[in-house]
């Protein structure tokens, strides 16, 4: 499969509607295992995650930078509890390192 999304039933079914492969996770813990069983078994080219399920994937993704993978690339969207603001606050410290300037952002 080239792309999946997994996430409560509300997302999924959204993601189901733009023809995205979608799993239905009753759980975070439920999300994080299927993700962590999808990108070791190299399953799929793009995870969509909520941002709660990619905070407490944050080592994985990060494992997966540092051995220099391609895939999957992790596409976090907001669940409908809103944003945790985490992702905002990870690409600020990624374009900081790769700049080597601390960017002030606001908000």
């Amino acid at each position: 499969m080239d792309a999946a999304m997994i996430g409560d039933r509300y997302l999924a079914s959204l993601f189901r509607l733009a023809g995205i492969y979608a799993i239905e996770a009753a759980d975070e813990d439920a999300a994080v295992a299927k993700a962590k069983e999808l990108v070791e078994g190299g399953e799929c080219k793009a995870l969509f995650i909520s941002e709660r399920v990619a905070v407490r994937l944050k080592a994985l993704r990060e494992s997966l930078l540092t051995e220099r993978k391609s895939f999957p690339i992790f596409v976090i969207v907001p669940d409908f509890e809103g944003t945790l603001g985490e992702r905002k606050k990870e690409l600020t410290q990624l374009v900081n390192k790769s700049i080597g300037v601390r960017l002030k952002t606001g908000g």
